[in-house]
């Protein structure tokens, strides 16, 4: 007989059981599959929204509401299935641009930021390793910190009425905030934005430019880390130097300036570029 083969009947039933093995798993791969084309197909209409904003433009109200209704059915409706981060991410990055555009009523701009985030960490639990999803929560997280100044600002604002029109009480002004677990918690998703090492030129400068923002508050390792960024902007050419130029004429932070000098001064040949550019930039800016 044989070797590794069961005898009569035991090897039919060893035949079903592989069997409905194969038909198990072929099951779940369908199903996943469906899943994941589901929520695709909900959430089309926020796509063009997403590309819009990618590209800097800005879609109008009625577009990016309907953008959001669509990445929350996606979301919603697939319940426990699996779903991809990507949807999380896209309808972050849509609550944090309805966020920003709320000015005068900091505490609906604080309630779409905390969804925003509530998505956004969603996608990290399946995609720990996205650096863009680390991004958008630093950037979630300095939009919280400064609608809370706002809303303390209307909190106490000279007419009791204005604050009371924001549905706040000035007597409550101690539970307002102050913006600073907001930036903790930025200084936090900071650091794994930084250590997931995601080199695409777009978070790079955005490392670079929210590490610049608060630079005195870093840790050393982060700080040195921050300022390996500066070279690694001019990898990309033209367009890094010319970032480069833009975080030196609008510094986010006080020591920007001096900090992109020091590190240039290590390149010589990166150093003449973003020299020049700097000086057309200047010489443009003249009367």
């Amino acid at each position: 007989m044989a070797a590794g083969l069961p005898p009569g009947p035991a090897r039919g039933w060893a035949s079903v059981v592989s069997a409905a093995a194969v038909l198990i798993l072929g099951l779940g791969l369908f199903f996943a599959a469906s899943s994941r084309a589901w929520v695709a197909f909900e959430a089309r209409p926020a796509g063009p929204v997403v590309f819009a904003l990618g590209r800097g433009q800005a879609p109008d109200a009625a577009a990016l509401s309907e953008g959001i209704a669509a990445l929350e059915r996606a979301t919603a409706g697939a319940g426990g299935r699996r779903i991809d981060p990507a949807a999380y991410g896209s309808l972050a990055l849509l609550r944090l641009e309805q966020a920003r555009r709320e000015a005068s009523r900091p505490e609906l701009a604080l309630a779409e930021i905390s969804a925003g985030v509530t998505a956004q960490r969603a996608g990290l639990e399946r995609a720990p390793a996205s650096g863009s999803g680390w991004a958008r929560l630093v950037y979630a997280e300095e939009l919280r910190g400064e609608k809370l100044r706002a809303q303390q600002a209307w909190a106490l604002a000279p007419n009791p009425g204005d604050a009371a029109g924001l549905g706040l009480e000035a007597e409550s002004e101690a539970g307002l905030g102050t913006g600073a677990e907001a930036d903790a918690l930025a200084l936090e998703a900071l650091e794994m934005a930084f250590l997931t090492r995601d080199l695409s030129f777009s978070l790079v400068r955005f490392r670079l430019a929210a590490s610049l923002a608060r630079y005195s508050e870093l840790p050393s390792w982060l700080q040195g880390l921050a300022r390996a960024e500066v070279l690694e902007l001019t990898r990309y050419g033209g367009r890094g130097l010319e970032a480069l130029v833009d975080l030196y004429v609008s510094p986010p932070g006080p020591e920007s300036a001096a900090l992109i000098e020091v590190e240039l001064a290590a390149e010589p040949a990166s150093q003449t570029g973003f020299a020049r550019r700097l000086e057309r930039r200047q010489r443009a800016r003249r009367p």
